[in-house]
């Protein structure tokens, strides 16, 4: 197995759809709409039918659902010219994103006289925390919140405490050696005070604590701060993906 299959396969545990289809090598994700990620189809494994016929029927999946058609691809997809056929079908281009590793076999203690919590289960005060600093509305919160319920791998909820409320939270799923890393938040009033790197080391050395050798990670390529931080923390790309949306 290549680590994009390898990596990509921990992505989809980690980030469970609420329904999922598999379709001739291709895994068919839905949940209602919350994020690309988890509402698109994900072309990973060998296709053997007519590809006119699949993206048809792919169509079809979520014309019904009530859900734009969207494909993530990554450059080891099936076919391979699923991206250029996709474009050809008035698929737009949308979403380019990084894939980062880190090892954490030289992982640093976090610095700082901040404490931070950190629970092995979805708690409120993190949930709480989590759609305050993300201005999460009260359907999405929902949304997110049934999908970490269907989270298999063991999960890991830090909070960073300044001066009694959360300065920034992350999440980290454990699978197969691999701690991987979600859902960084900094209150917008205390970004620039290293509080987002302080949260990724108590999470990180949390992961190497529990036996992950190494770290993954997802970040747009126009998120040059989010880029910056996981830099200074060791991250370097792997591969990238990409989204095909279906034109209205």
């Amino acid at each position: 197995m290549t680590l994009t299959l390898q990596l990509e396969e921990l992505f989809l545990n980690a980030y469970p759809a609420y329904q999922s289809l598999l379709f001739d090598g291709w895994l068919l994700r839905l949940t209602d709409g919350y994020t690309r990620r988890a509402n698109s189809v994900q072309p990973l494994y060998g296709s053997t039918l007519d590809l006119a016929e699949k993206i048809d029927f792919c169509e079809g999946v979520y014309r019904a659902a009530g859900l734009m058609t969207v494909f993530r691809l990554t450059g080891v997809h099936h076919p391979a010219n699923l991206d250029a056929v996709l474009e050809a079908h008035g698929y737009a281009l949308e979403g380019d994103t990084d894939v980062q590793t880190a090892s954490l076999a030289d992982l640093h203690a976090p610095e700082g006289d901040e404490w931070a919590t950190l629970d092995t289960f979805l708690t409120p005060a993190w949930m709480d925390d989590f759609a305050r600093l993300r201005s999460l509305p009260d359907d999405e919160r929902m949304l997110f919140e049934r999908m970490q319920t269907q989270i298999a791998p063991r999960t890991g909820y830090v909070r960073l405490i300044v001066d009694g409320a959360a300065a920034a939270i992350a999440m980290g799923v454990l699978e197969r050696g691999w701690l991987g890393v979600f859902d960084v938040a900094v209150d917008p009033r205390l970004r620039g005070r290293g509080y987002g790197r302080r949260v990724m080391l108590h999470l990180l050395g949390w992961g190497k604590a529990q036996g992950a050798l190494n770290a993954y990670l997802q970040v747009a390529r126009e998120n040059l701060p989010a880029r910056k931080l996981y830099a200074r923390l060791g991250f370097h790309t792997q591969y990238h993906y990409w989204y095909r949306q279906k034109r209205t």
